[in-house]
């Protein structure tokens, strides 16, 4: 970028900033010289000290972009720190010779101090060396201001890039959970749908085309529901509930009078949010694993409660106790995955053997939502 450049960037609002800037100074500068002034006998309005000021410190202000470009093409860095310093000196030395030496001829032309046309080298110098000085104070002032500005701007920048980009990575992240949840949780149907069409499979085969009539009826009601809360990771517990009644209304029609259900439900937290479809596939791993396997009648009890700020639910079945390794289905697998996305380390989640040494119970404990 071109010292050109630098000037087409400047706004307006920029332009009237860096002047109300310079303007300041020179009503500064123009009150100390007018306090001087009257205290070494020279009487003068400090409006006529401020007007001839003010076209000194704007020389500075339409200076400013040339010294904002030096900063930009050569920053200060600490590991090449002398090329920036190197470039300061040698473009300060010019530039003072050249604001130093107009300051000066604009201060003789207007106060008159000396006759430019009549003045040597020996009478000016002393001039310039005072004014050179004092500029030379002005320029590293002015360089330090912009390169303060700057490391603050640069530094906030850098701070609101990386709250975007943690913000960006929070939001990837989310949707990458929410994606894998919608994965994990859309195993189910097809699990689900597949073992009910097996019975509705198996009826037919056997005659009992009114049997099969009703589990295709409680099929579509359930699929109905499912597809009502697809999106939805979290559901009241009572939304839940009705999954788990049509399930086992599916399945009291395949045992017929060999199931039997118990439920002891606090009914005050059936506003509290659950994972959706979270029963379901801890009931079907009880009638597969638990009331499948028993010849004669089975039951399954369902009971849910709040202990603190912990919602406990648990699913017990009185068929076979376990034997060796838990199983690790989808239902099992899926339910545990889901729950770790959801709740991270704050839910327990287990299949243990009763202690009355039949049947098996499911135990899961989440937080109160």
């Amino acid at each position: 970028m071109t010292p050109a450049d630098t000037y087409r960037r400047i706004r307006k609002k920029q332009w009237l900033a860096l002047f109300s800037f310079w303007t300041f100074i020179a009503a500064f500068i123009s009150t100390q010289l007018h306090f001087n002034g009257i205290k070494n006998g020279v009487d003068s309005s400090w409006l006529i000290v401020f007007r001839d000021q003010l076209p000194i410190w704007y020389f500075w202000a339409l200076s400013t972009p040339f010294l904002l470009y030096l900063v930009n093409r050569f920053p200060l860095r600490l590991e090449a720190l002398w090329r920036p310093l190197l470039a300061y000196l040698l473009f300060g030395l010019a530039f003072l010779l050249v604001t130093t030496n107009l300051t000066l001829v604009y201060m003789f032309m207007t106060h008159g101090y000396i006759d430019l046309s009549q003045t040597s080298y020996a009478e000016y110098s002393p001039y310039f060396y005072s004014r050179v000085a004092n500029d030379a104070l002005i320029y590293v002032f002015t360089l330090g201001v912009i390169i303060t500005v700057q490391s603050y701007g640069l530094r906030k920048q850098q701070e609101l890039d990386m709250t975007l980009m943690q913000l960006k990575n929070d939001r990837l992240s989310n949707q990458l959970t929410q994606a894998q949840l919608q994965a994990l949780k859309l195993q189910l149907n097809p699990h689900f749908l597949f073992n009910t069409l097996h019975t509705i499979s198996s009826l037919t085969l056997i005659g009992d085309g009114k049997a099969s009539a009703r589990v295709t009826t409680r099929l579509g009601d359930f699929l109905r529901r499912t597809l009502d809360y697809e999106e939805q990771q979290l559901v009241p517990l009572a939304k839940e509930l009705e999954f788990f009644d049509l399930y086992l209304d599916i399945e009291s029609i395949r045992f017929k009078d060999r199931l039997t259900i118990k439920k002891q439900i606090d009914h005050d937290l059936l506003t509290a949010k659950v994972p959706n479809l979270i029963l379901q596939p801890l009931v079907e791993n009880a009638v597969k694993h638990g009331i499948a396997k028993n010849k004669g009648p089975g039951m399954i009890c369902l009971k849910i409660h709040q202990s603190e700020n912990r919602l406990m639910i648990n699913i017990y079945n009185d068929g076979p106790v376990l034997a060796g390794q838990v199983s690790t289905g989808i239902g099992v697998s899926n339910t545990t995955e889901r729950l770790q996305k959801l709740y991270g380390d704050t839910f327990d989640f287990s299949l243990y053997n009763d202690d009355n040494g039949k049947g098996v119970n499911s135990y899961l404990s989440i937080p109160v939502n």
